[in-house]
């Protein structure tokens, strides 16, 4: 099968967020036989780049330190060019099917033109740029929001006026389909949004789309899209992520995170539980793995060095390579986020290496974790819980030992990569088949 896939990021040019599902997934399509071509952005590199299986070409806007473009005529370029881009790639490689991942940052315009295309699309949805990120597109809230300022409203109505948005519906479209020239129930504010209807925004298609997660469809469909419909594929691990369980007499001290170091990734809270369990006589320590906002990890730093908490700050080269080792080398993970993630695939990987989990019950954390069976669970935010926890793990080594061997089973019968790459695979297969 010749797979075109579409990505906003594709490694090594990446800003530490979920591409790296897209790689491991596009890889192992890419092992089982099938013809993959890979269209992305820029992103980390100078200019455009065009080599024999990857086009770096697609602009992103107003994400991973890229400029946010709003005025008319710069955003009109880059969405002609995007589009172009789109379809310049689909009629040279001529694709059976379109795997679309995370179109965070590029333009929302491309979903349209997928459509249009008439090929059969796949959408692998593992972040919130469907549920939260297109209703931010300055292009489609541009022409579809009911409420803009006067002087946007006015050139608006100019520009509709003179035939540009009929003439758009190609080049750069602004509505899958005429009679949707306003969307007040994504692109509205106040009551107008207010008002939405789960599954009942009929502007946007996606006939043949899956989730990572139960909760990440969920909410999608409460912002109003039609995805009822949509499936639910776990991701999975490579065996790389397969590890020996400790005995209930090995010491359990030197503690793992590994996030984005951003304020919602929790990990000042990990800090707060690590210095509650030292003050409690606790000889643990922890290593905290990840980039991010340089004000936060420096804030991180301050708040260690000024407890005198025996905490490391940790890069890795090569997540893909680098990780499972970095696992294997601690005693047990802390999985900290408070916020809504889309699916909890830190833990699945600990799990997968033996590690004991200690996770907050937040996003789709309900789907994985279950507090006493194969991990222990707290409030999301609440760090002398997560202290507790802590504790509960080194005073209870039968039960940590048990959770962990739970969690492993479950890894290896559910999450390993052959069982989900065979679902995916399927998924493409049948989504081509449909269109025949």
């Amino acid at each position: 099968m010749k797979i075109l896939v579409l990505t906003n990021l594709y490694p090594p040019h990446h800003a530490g967020t979920f591409d790296n599902h897209c790689l491991t997934v596009t890889e192992s399509l890419r092992l089982r036989g099938h013809s993959i071509f890979i269209l992305t952005s820029s992103h980390g590199v100078a200019s455009e780049q065009r080599d024999e299986l990857i086009h770096r070409r697609l602009l992103l806007n107003g994400v991973y330190g890229h400029p946010a473009v709003t005025a008319y005529l710069e955003l009109k370029a880059m969405e002609l060019h995007n589009n172009q881009v789109l379809l310049e790639v689909i009629e040279e490689f001529k694709p059976e099917v379109i795997h679309v991942f995370s179109l965070f940052g590029l333009s929302k315009s491309l979903l349209f033109t997928l459509h249009n295309s008439r090929l059969p699309v796949v959408y692998d949805v593992f972040d919130h740029w469907l549920s939260a990120n297109v209703r931010e597109d300055p292009w489609l809230r541009f022409w579809n929001s009911p409420s803009l300022s006067l002087l946007s409203q006015s050139s608006r109505k100019a520009l509709e006026m003179s035939g540009e948005r009929g003439r758009l519906d190609t080049a750069a479209p602004t509505r899958l389909m005429k009679g949707y020239d306003r969307v007040p129930a994504l692109f509205g504010v106040g009551k107008a949004r207010a008002a939405v209807e789960p599954d009942s925004i009929p502007g946007f298609r996606f006939d043949h789309i899956y989730f990572c997660s139960q909760a990440l469809k969920s909410l999608t469909e409460q912002v109003g899209f039609c995805v009822r419909h949509a499936a639910v594929i776990y991701p999975g691990i490579t065996a790389a992520y397969i590890g020996e369980i400790k005995p209930p007499g090995a010491v359990t001290k030197k503690f793992l995170l590994i996030s984005r170091l951003v304020e919602e990734s929790g990990a000042k809270t990990a800090l707060k539980a690590l210095q509650i369990a030292r003050q409690a006589g606790l000889k643990i320590s922890l290593s905290i793995y990840g980039r991010g906002e340089s004000s936060y990890v420096a804030e991180l730093r301050s708040f260690a060095v000024a407890r005198q908490l025996p905490v490391e700050f940790l890069n890795v080269s090569n997540q893909n390579s680098d990780l499972p080792a970095v696992y294997k080398q601690h005693d047990a993970l802390l999985h900290t986020p408070e916020w809504a993630e889309p699916f909890p695939f830190t833990p699945l990987e600990a799990m997968g290496c033996g590690l004991p989990v200690i996770g907050a019950s937040s996003g789709a954390a309900g789907e994985l974790l279950r507090h006493g069976e194969n991990c222990l669970t707290y409030p999301p935010g609440d760090a002398p819980q997560l202290a507790a926890r802590i504790q509960e793990l080194l005073i209870s080594p039968a039960l940590r030992c048990q959770m962990a061997e739970a969690a492993q089973s479950e890894v290896l019968q559910k999450f390993n990569d052959v069982t989900v790459m065979d679902q995916v695979e399927n998924f493409l297969t049948d989504a081509q088949a449909q269109m025949e």
